[in-house]
C-alpha cells in the first residue's frame, strides 16, 4: 500500500485522536463527548461548556462563566423542539427555575451551562459521496437563503470562494479556516459518513462551535 503524504492544503489536526475516535466507535452517531473530542482533535474552537447535575454546580458553572448563559439539555435530538433550551439567564434566580424545568423534561439527567456568545450563527454540514469524497456545504442558520457546496479536498482558495459570497459579519478568513479543518477531520477518518456543525457563532474576532452531530458507519 502506498504511503500517504500529509496534504499540504489542510491545517494540522490530530490524525492520531481522530483514528482512536473512530475506530472504537459504532455504526450511527456519536456521543455528544466524543464530538466534542474530535472537533477539539480537528482544532475547531468550541464555547466553554459545563455539565451540571444539580442547583449547586449549575451556580458554580454560570459563577465561573461570569455571565449571561444559556442552558441546554444534556440530550440527543432537537432541543429547540423539547423545550429543552433557555437563553440569556443573568440571575441565580431564573437559574434556578429554568434548571429545574430543564430537568424534569424526560430523559435529561444533567444541564449543559454555556456562556451567551455574541455574533452570527453559521453552519458547516459534510456528507460522503459514494465517491468517498465529502461535500462541504455552508452557510448562514436559520437564514433559508442557500449556502455553498464544494467537494473535499478543500484547499484555501475553494474555501475562500465558498465563504465570499456570504452575506454575513462573520471572520470569513476563520469561517474558511474551520470549512477546511471539517474538511480535513472527514479525510482522516474515511468512515466518518457525515459532520453537522450547527451553529457556530461567529464575529469579526472568533468563531465558537455551539453543537455538532457526527455519524460513523463503522459495522457493528
Amino acid at each position: 500500500m502506498a504511503e500517504t503524504k500529509p496534504d499540504p492544503h489542510y491545517p494540522p489536526v490530530d490524525k492520531r485522536m481522530i483514528g482512536d475516535i473512530v475506530h472504537i466507535a459504532t455504526r450511527g452517531f456519536l456521543s455528544q463527548s466524543a464530538s466534542k473530542v474530535l472537533l477539539d482533535a480537528a482544532g475547531i474552537n468550541r464555547a466553554r461548556q459545563y455539565r451540571a447535575c444539580t442547583e449547586h454546580e449549575a451556580q458554580l458553572a454560570a459563577i465561573a462563566i461570569g455571565g449571561p448563559v444559556a442552558m441546554k439539555a444534556v440530550i440527543e435530538g432537537d432541543k429547540q423542539a423539547m423545550g429543552a433550551i433557555a437563553l440569556n439567564v443573568c440571575d441565580i434566580g431564573t437559574l434556578k427555575i429554568e434548571f429545574n424545568r430543564i430537568m424534569n423534561i424526560k430523559g435529561v439527567s444533567a444541564v449543559s451551562i454555556e456562556p451567551m456568545l455574541e455574533g452570527q450563527e453559521v453552519y458547516i454540514y459534510a456528507t460522503r459521496k459514494y465517491t468517498g469524497h465529502y461535500e462541504i456545504s455552508c452557510g448562514i442558520s436559520g437564514s433559508g437563503r442557500p449556502g455553498t457546496k464544494r467537494e473535499s479536498p478543500i484547499t484555501p482558495q475553494i474555501a475562500a470562494e465558498m465563504v465570499e459570497g456570504l452575506d454575513t459579519i462573520v471572520n470569513k478568513y476563520i469561517f474558511a479556516e474551520n470549512i477546511r479543518r471539517v474538511s480535513a477531520l472527514c479525510d482522516s477518518a474515511p468512515n466518518i459518513l457525515s459532520v453537522e456543525i450547527n451553529p457556530l457563532i461567529g464575529n469579526e474576532k472568533s468563531m465558537n462551535a455551539l453543537n455538532a452531530r457526527i455519524s460513523i458507519d463503522n459495522d457493528d
